[in-house]
């Protein structure tokens, strides 16, 4: 790669907090980042669909996708905090809370998939796990590739398809789905990867 000067601003150093507060932070960045996800795609989807009047994308549409993107987040930022000491307790609690969310849901064997497909995904990026690259921008691309390789582009196209990717209303704009909802995965991985680093987890 080549090396880029980067600036870093340190605005106070770590803050210590506990487990449960933490997760319950995490969680809650994690909904507010995924509703306005959605919130984009609801908006894409209806306005390349004028005739048809908008309504709320299928429920089980909306839970899997929340379900893939909390693990996906989830298992980035708990990749980043590999060293932190608590680290067993802040997976295990997560996952706690998950798991409610999932049997509110319906959708408990949906997360137990999702739990074991995601961290596979992340593990065998060469990229990411030797050197924390997410995306490699592709030059040159063709007009139907999307604008990066790696990591990032992969778990976001994971998510959709996992989601939203087989509505009906999706599949004629299903590129331009997958181009957008890429920037908002990346945009949601650096606040969530700025967030944790802020913080020190005790008991």
């Amino acid at each position: 790669m080549n090396e880029q000067n980067i600036t870093l601003h340190d605005y106070g150093g770590k803050v210590e907090t506990d487990c449960d507060s933490f997760i319950e932070g995490l969680i809650e960045l994690l909904d507010e980042l995924g509703d306005f996800g959605l919130s984009r795609i609801h908006k894409m989807v209806f306005s390349a669909n004028p005739n048809i009047n908008p309504k709320p994308l299928p429920k089980a549409d909306i839970d899997h996708f929340m379900l893939t993107w909390y693990v996906a987040l989830g298992e980035l930022m708990f990749f980043s905090m590999k060293d932190e000491p608590e680290i067993n307790s802040i997976v295990d609690k997560f996952y706690h809370e998950l798991e409610l969310s999932a049997v509110e849901r319906n959708a408990s064997p949906f997360l137990l998939e999702a739990r074991i497909s995601i961290p596979k995904i992340i593990a065998r990026n060469v990229d990411f796990i030797e050197q924390g690259v997410v995306n490699r921008p592709i030059s040159n691309r063709e007009q139907d590739q999307p604008r990066n390789s790696g990591l990032g582009p992969e778990i976001a196209k994971v998510i959709i398809d996992a989601s939203v990717g087989t509505n009906s209303l999706v599949n004629s704009i299903y590129e331009e789905v997958i181009e957008m909802f890429e920037t908002e995965f990346n945009n949601a991985y650096g606040h969530c990867s700025v967030a944790c680093s802020t913080f020190t987890v005790t008991k």
